[in-house]
């Protein structure tokens, strides 16, 4: 019987300890939730930098690895080809205009070459021979015509001189008739000969034009024809750099077969590769600014070509005028371009924001108070420097980042000291 009272008596002892126990364990999961979760931080003021929110062009920094390219190249090539006898220069030498690079030796092309011009100096010779038939025949028309009217001018006076013999009968009849009939021979013949100069004088200056307009066409032709020797002579056509020439003496170089590459390298373009979100704004002939090394460098979008090949487009950009580089063809250069893609926008550095389980963060500086409190927004655009605000900001309110290692993305609250 005491037995049973004391086991009662216990029960009854053991059920108020149940809600305290509940409501400790209860404290320590808060606690361990606020500690780790919800906690407030304390820094530094010497950690803490200050940015604010503006409102105004969104400058997004591109990076791309550009290509220089001469403006103005030639490739140097020979339309006979043939075998290499001289050489006169090295790949990166300097040439002028005009500086014979390499020499070749082509026998069947010299040949070629050689009875071309015999014949057409045969057909200007025929020509000459022409001309002076010309000239004989209007000279001997000339002295023909000249010769009947002296004559004519001779029987006309015998025949006057006669004809008062004639009439007194002191001369026969047929040495009369004979004067007459051999005046009119010669008058015949002057009238002839008349016409025939008269034609000749009108046709003859035509021939003679015609002649000599075949023989310059001819002798312009020898020149060309001569000057096909010059293909055997590679010869640069512009001061520049030699990029390219691998040949070497002796080599038999093939018709159109590239010998040399000739860059002038005062004038260079950029050939560069974008992602396809920026095509849009690359406009023609809009002014950006590129970074090379520690040099800034104004560019002008001369051309874009918009085909886009895994993501990316590419477009040529050109050092605005004045501006001196010292490259090489082929050279790659790191170049860093800034471009506005919004012209009202809401701008933060982009190292204020950071992220929480998928969403953007900033701490938002109160002054009163030397806080910042974690905020949500939402981002438009993140560049490398500063990104753009859809939400959760307005122009004016500070954001704060921080130095140091320390990860404080938890922290909801943190005071400055």
């Amino acid at each position: 019987m005491n037995i049973s009272k004391m086991v009662r008596r216990l029960a009854g002892k053991k059920r108020p300890l149940l809600p305290a126990a509940l409501l400790a364990v209860g404290f320590c999961g808060w606690l361990c939730f606020y500690l780790l979760f919800n906690r407030t931080v304390t820094l530094p003021r010497s950690q803490a930098q200050v940015h604010t929110v503006v409102r105004g062009p969104y400058l997004e920094t591109l990076v791309s690895r550009a290509i220089a390219i001469p403006h103005q190249s030639v490739i140097l090539s020979s339309a006979r080809g043939g075998k290499v006898t001289d050489i006169y220069t090295a790949p990166s030498a300097e040439v002028k205009r005009g500086d014979v690079i390499v020499r070749l030796s082509n026998y069947d092309f010299v040949l070629e070459v050689t009875s071309r011009i015999a014949a057409a100096t045969e057909q200007i010779n025929n020509l000459h021979n022409m001309r002076l038939l010309l000239e004989r025949d209007s000279r001997d028309t000339r002295l023909e015509l000249q010769k009947s009217a002296y004559n004519l001018l001779r029987l006309s006076k015998d025949v006057d001189r006669n004809r008062h013999l004639y009439d007194n009968s002191i001369i026969e009849k047929v040495t009369f008739e004979k004067l007459v009939d051999e005046s009119e021979h010669w008058r015949k013949t002057s009238a002839i000969l008349l016409e025939h100069h008269a034609k000749q004088s009108s046709m003859l200056p035509i021939q003679m034009r015609e002649i000599d307009e075949s023989v310059n066409q001819l002798m312009h032709l020898v020149d060309l024809i001569k000057e096909g020797l010059s293909q055997l002579e590679i010869v640069s056509p512009i001061d520049g750099v030699i990029s390219s020439l691998d040949i070497k003496m002796g080599q038999q170089i093939k018709p159109g077969e590239k010998i040399a590459l000739v860059d002038n390298l005062n004038d260079y373009y950029f050939e560069a590769y974008f992602s396809e979100f920026y095509l849009d704004n690359f406009i023609p002939p809009e002014r950006v600014t590129a970074r090379i090394g520690e040099r800034q460098i104004p560019l002008v979008i001369h051309s874009v070509l918009p085909v886009v090949e895994k993501g990316k487009f590419k477009a040529m950009l050109k050092p605005v005028k004045g501006e001196k580089m010292t490259l090489k063809r082929g050279q790659s250069l790191d170049v860093e371009m800034s471009m506005a893609l919004g012209r009202d926008a809401l701008v933060i550095p982009t190292a204020a924001l950071f992220s929480v389980q998928g969403r953007n963060y900033v701490y938002l500086y109160q002054r009163q108070s030397q806080q910042a409190l974690r905020t949500p927004v939402t981002i438009k655009r993140r560049g490398r420097l500063h990104s753009e605000v859809a939400a959760g900001l307005r122009a004016g309110q500070q954001v704060m980042t921080f130095s140091g290692n320390d990860d404080l993305s938890n922290a909801p609250i943190i005071r400055l000291r």
